[in-house]
């Protein structure tokens, strides 16, 4: 059910601050309680314009209700991209609920990085009509650290996971955006990991992924990201690394760290990796697109012997529909 309250469409699905949930609760005007909970709350049309701002939204933009309603709010939100945002549209039209750390410029130019979640609001006739989202500042959530761990660390090596890759890699774009400096993203991939699970046991294959984590982390520096994104693949992003040849030649010192003899259980073993590469904004100016040009690199250099690196290929782009 949805009941409109003033200027606001308020959808009862959501839940309310615990301190609302009080046995008189009904007797309150639902505006008003918006209008008082320490969550910035936001109201916009599928197509983004945004129609009400509840006054917490508005400190944390730094900018008065008049000068937010009306403007798109992917327009505020400096991390993501475009397909990104479309992907959260249809999702939500979809009666889905999205989540995910995003990064906003306020209205005195500071970057705000809130943990947004967004719902769709339905009208009598089960149309979705809005979407509401819920800001909350990050550097104010108590989140444990064992939830901080299982939401963005990889249990085995430590290692940022894919939902915090894809994060960094947002941001990365954001601030790339701004600044005009590029960035790397690198795709990696153990060769041959399956024998290593099928000879030697999984315990084996997870302390030699603990390992190849470990290398690699000493090996980038520290404002790059690297991230086990499952398996055998790792990515990382090269903090402001714009030309090839300066890629190419951290990809091979990556190869030069990880490659080589690694110590089992009382087994030795011979490893090789094979490294893909693409280049912000060069290569593309989407995270999705940038990861799955790395990854056409990544799969070209194990095409091609293994053991290498490779660039962006604009051809095998194009054969696989990324161009």
């Amino acid at each position: 059910m949805v009941t409109y309250v003033g200027r606001v469409w308020v959808g009862l699905q959501f839940k309310l601050p615990a301190a609302c949930k009080i046995v008189t609760w009904r007797t309150h005007d639902l505006s008003q309680i918006i209008e008082q909970i320490p969550v910035g709350v936001a109201v916009t049309l599928p197509s983004g314009p945004i129609e009400y701002v509840n006054p917490h939204l508005s400190g944390m933009l730094r900018s008065p209700p008049a000068r937010l309603e009306g403007v798109d709010l992917a327009e505020l939100r400096i991390s993501g991209s475009s397909s990104q945002n479309e992907r959260m549209r249809r999702r939500i039209l979809a009666g889905e609920p999205w989540r995910e750390e995003a990064q906003f410029l306020t209205g005195s130019g500071d970057k705000l990085l809130a943990l947004e979640s967004a719902y769709p609001l339905r009208d009598n006739e089960g149309r979705v009509t809005h979407f509401i989202h819920f800001l909350q500042d990050s550097s104010l959530l108590e989140i444990s650290e064992p939830s901080k761990s299982l939401m963005f660390y990889d249990k085995l090596t430590g290692l940022p996971n894919r939902n915090l890759f894809q994060n960094r890699l947002s941001l990365a774009m954001g601030t790339a955006r701004r600044t005009r400096h590029g960035f790397a993203v690198l795709s990696a991939d153990i060769d041959h990991f399956k024998l290593v699970n099928d000879s030697l046991g999984h315990d084996a294959g997870d302390e030699l992924l603990r390992q190849v984590a470990a290398r690699m982390r000493a090996c980038l520096r520290e404002t790059d990201t690297v991230a086990r994104l499952g398996g055998d693949e790792f990515a990382a992003i090269l903090d402001r690394v714009l030309d090839s040849e300066i890629a190419v030649k951290i990809a091979d010192k990556l190869l030069a760290a990880c490659c080589g003899s690694y110590e089992l259980r009382d087994n030795k073993l011979r490893l090789t990796m094979s490294v893909g590469l693409s280049l912000y904004p060069r290569d593309g100016q989407e995270a999705d697109i940038l990861l799955k040009r790395a990854d056409l690199a990544m799969y070209r250099a194990k095409a091609t012997g293994r053991n290498r690196s490779e660039l962006r290929d604009p051809g095998s782009a194009q054969r696989y529909g990324f161009a």
